[in-house]
């Protein structure tokens, strides 16, 4: 852990430049690569903004903006989600000012004349409790996400007797991510959550899923649900990359470029990119596929429904990069799931 303590990003804050060169001086001493030195507190939140902090040291008595000052303006950073640590360093000894301090989000202190070994070791307790916050996240997210990952499973299996629709759809938003040129981190994510597309389907009733004939509007009203419960199902896990575009995903992978779709009506590139993708790739799935109220299309018939769609339906743009990579490999089941390369436009 230490090499990866030595990583992490430093901000120090004092108005007085002697004093933030000898922080400095010290931190650099015990290896951390990253400080940045501030000495107009009026720039903290740009500072903040350009170089993201695991540890704030703040100056309490400043003329120009007080450390008590800037805390207030930082409270959405030091008490939000991502909880920045922050060490106050101050010749106060005061006891009020501290609990002050405290009170306001401050983890730790630091007294002037500041000590050499004092500082090295609450930089050390302060970083450590960062990177451990940080890993936890991590893996709750994770936990999170594994789970909806199996409710997605079990809504897949209410919903037809195919249990690889959502592989299949997750791993064709991939192809046609690449095709449009994302990038590979973006491909690789969007094959993870796009199969997570349907996961609100868990709360759909078996009657309305496994109906054989058309539904009624009440039955469309509640098969709809499925987006908005779905995506409020990944915001109750946490803040993340990943847990962001699932929930972007499940929430508007039904809305259309001309914007009649639903559950917001959203249009064109107001409509995520990752859901404009997903509405290709499940669209398409869904027509090759027996379904309880209708058998297969053939690829033929289902490209044409796709292409029917372009402009309308379907962002033209995705529906040119899903052809782009049929161009690559021909539509079957199995192809979903090996490496075709596909040169972006």
């Amino acid at each position: 852990m230490h090499a990866e303590l030595g990583k992490m990003q430093i901000i120090a804050v004092d108005d007085t430049s002697v004093n933030l060169t000898l922080l400095a001086t010290i931190l650099a001493s015990a290896d951390y690569e990253n400080v940045v030195c501030v000495t107009d507190p009026n720039t903290v939140e740009d500072e903040i903004a350009k170089h993201p902090p695991d540890l704030l040291f703040l100056d309490l008595h400043m003329p120009a903006r007080d450390g008590f000052e800037v805390l207030t303006a930082l409270a959405p950073q030091v008490r939000g989600p991502d909880m920045l640590p922050v060490c106050v360093i101050t010749a106060d000894s005061d006891i009020k000012v501290r609990r002050r301090a405290l009170q306001m989000g401050a983890r730790d202190f630091i007294v002037k004349p500041i000590d050499t070994i004092e500082v090295l070791m609450r930089t050390r307790n302060l970083l450590e409790a960062r990177w451990l916050q940080q890993h936890l996240r991590y893996e709750l997210e994770r936990s999170g996400f594994e789970n909806l990952e199996r409710l997605a499973h079990i809504a897949e299996s209410r919903d037809s007797h195919d249990y690889e629709h959502a592989t299949r759809v997750g791993a064709l938003a991939r192809r046609i991510a690449e095709a449009l040129g994302l990038g590979s981190q973006f491909a690789a994510l969007i094959r993870e959550t796009a199969a997570l597309h349907d996961v609100g389907k868990i709360v759909i009733p078996d009657s309305i899923l496994r109906k054989p004939g058309p539904l009624t509007p009440e039955e469309v009203a509640v098969m709809r649900t499925h987006t908005t419960v779905g995506s409020e199902m990944f915001g109750a896990v946490t803040h993340s990359e990943t847990i962001a575009m699932a929930a972007a995903i499940a929430r508007h992978h039904h809305e259309r470029w001309d914007g009649t779709g639903y559950p917001d009506g959203l249009a064109g590139e107001d409509i995520p990119i990752a859901a404009r993708i997903v509405a290709v790739a499940d669209v398409y799935d869904a027509l090759v596929t027996n379904r309880p109220y209708r058998d297969a299309l053939s690829e033929a018939e289902a490209i044409h429904e796709i292409d029917s769609g372009t402009g309308t339906q379907f962002d033209p743009q995705v529906v040119e990069a899903f052809h782009r990579w049929r161009e690559v490999a021909p539509m079957t089941d199995a192809i979903y799931r090996v490496d075709h390369p596909v040169a972006a436009a």
